[in-house]
C-alpha cells in the first residue's frame, strides 16, 4: 500500500506544480521587451546610447530629427568627430557652422536632444529621401580625426520615448 500512496502523493503535487503559471495575468505570461540601444567603437573612442530622435515638430527648413549620442574618448589625445551621416546624408550641427566636436581625452561627451530640454551640442538630421519612421533603424556614420569612420544601425524613437535622463554636462571618465 505504500508505493500506492506515494504514487498518489507524486501525482497530486504534479498537477499541483503545472497549475502555477495557469490563467490570466500571470508573472510568466508578461513579455519583457529589451530596448535597442546601438553602440560602437572606434579605435580608441566608444560611441553608446545611439539612437535617433524624431524632431517633436518638424518643419520644412529645420531638423526632422536628432542623433543622440554619448562618445567617450579613451585615449591621452584629444580627436574629433569631423562629421556624421544618417542614411548616408550629412547630419548638421544646430547652432554651429560645422560638426566638428572635440572629444577631450577621457571625457564623456553627449549629444543631445533639444526637444527633451537639453542643451549642449546637438545634431541635426535634414529632410531624407525615405523618411524616418519610429521602430524603424537607420544606418549612421561617424567619422573621427584620428580614431577612423566606423557605422551602425541605430534605432528610431520618439522623444517621448528618449526620456530625460541626458546630461549636457561633459562627465569625467575614470580609468
Amino acid at each position: 500500500m505504500k508505493p500506492r500512496r506515494s504514487l498518489g502523493l507524486l501525482v497530486l503535487l504534479a498537477i499541483a506544480a503545472t497549475g502555477c503559471g495557469a490563467g490570466r495575468n500571470t508573472e510568466t505570461d508578461q513579455e519583457r521587451a529589451t530596448p535597442y540601444i546601438a553602440q560602437v567603437s572606434a579605435g580608441s573612442v566608444a560611441v553608446r546610447a545611439i539612437r535617433i530622435a524624431l524632431a517633436d515638430s518638424p518643419t520644412s527648413t529645420g531638423p526632422q530629427a536628432y542623433l543622440l549620442a554619448t562618445l567617450v574618448n579613451r585615449s591621452t589625445q584629444t580627436d574629433t568627430l569631423t562629421s556624421a551621416t544618417v542614411n548616408g546624408s550629412a547630419v548638421e550641427a544646430v547652432g554651429a557652422t560645422s560638426v566638428s566636436l572635440p572629444l577631450p581625452p577621457q571625457q564623456v561627451v553627449q549629444i543631445v536632444d533639444p526637444d527633451l530640454g537639453a542643451t549642449g551640442t546637438t545634431l541635426g538630421v535634414g529632410v531624407l529621401q525615405n523618411p524616418l519612421v519610429a521602430g524603424t533603424t537607420a544606418t549612421v556614420t561617424f567619422t573621427f580625426q584620428s580614431a577612423g569612420t566606423v557605422s551602425v544601425a541605430v534605432p528610431v524613437m520618439t522623444s517621448s520615448d528618449v526620456g530625460t535622463t541626458a546630461s549636457a554636462a561633459p562627465i569625467t571618465a575614470a580609468g
